[in-house]
């Protein structure tokens, strides 16, 4: 399996997910999209595109102008119904490629927050009715044309949708362990404002293994599905 893998900042990682792309012995390359002369690998030989989240706004292309192409791409994958996952900033480069809205969210959520399964249909894939998972966004995506809503948690109606088989965008981050969680407090933390959804480090940091554990085996459930007749 060949895995493309989109990294927008130094301290987003795979996380959880290289567990998964090691058991299935996958090729991985990550394009990063902040270094200078990106290049995409050839969508032939492509069997699966993760989009990592990020610190910036897919909006801000006037800072970030590489989001342009990473939209095209992202577009190109599509259209070669290639499995696709996007998280966070991942899943609203997904939903603004395909001309949906990013805007602000009622309130910043960070920290573990609860989601929960909005959807009874049999073709899109199934979360468990309630899951605590861990979020760190300000702002959220509306749904592409024509993509199903999956989850939900109390201030943001959007956590997640799927659009056809093969692609699914999550504003959640199911990928994090303690290090990354760590990781985005030292060099980001300037983003926890106040809120009643904001949680202080210690609170974030309780017993991460245990939430991350609990939250594996959907996201292993979530990738497998994605691939299940790539």
């Amino acid at each position: 399996m060949n895995v493309v893998v989109l990294k927008h900042a130094p301290f987003e990682r795979l996380g959880q997910i290289e567990v998964w792309l090691q058991a299935k012995s996958a090729s991985v390359e990550t394009v990063v999209l902040y270094e200078p002369n990106v290049r995409y690998p050839d969508l032939a030989s492509t069997d699966l595109v993760i989009a990592l989240g990020g610190p910036m706004s897919v909006n801000d292309e006037v800072n970030y102008p590489w989001l342009v192409a990473e939209k095209q791409y992202i577009r190109d994958v599509i259209e070669a119904d290639i499995p696709l996952l996007g998280i966070c900033l991942g899943g609203q480069l997904i939903a603004t490629a395909l001309g949906a809205k990013v805007t602000d969210n009622p309130e910043v959520e960070i920290g573990w927050h609860t989601v929960s399964n909005v959807s009874d249909d049999a073709t899109v894939f199934r979360f468990p009715d309630a899951l605590e998972i861990f979020n760190w966004h300000g702002e959220t995506f509306a749904l592409p044309e024509g993509a199903k809503r999956l989850i939900e948690s109390k201030v943001c109606p959007n956590q997640g949708f799927q659009l056809g088989e093969r692609i699914i965008g999550l504003q959640c981050h199911p990928e994090v362990t303690p290090t990354i969680i760590q990781e985005w407090v030292d060099e980001i933390g300037e983003q926890m404002t106040e809120g009643d959804y904001v949680q202080q480090p210690g609170v974030m940091l309780a017993e991460p293994e245990v939430k991350m554990l609990t939250v594996r085996p959907v996201l292993f459930d979530l990738l497998d599905y994605l691939v299940r007749d790539a």
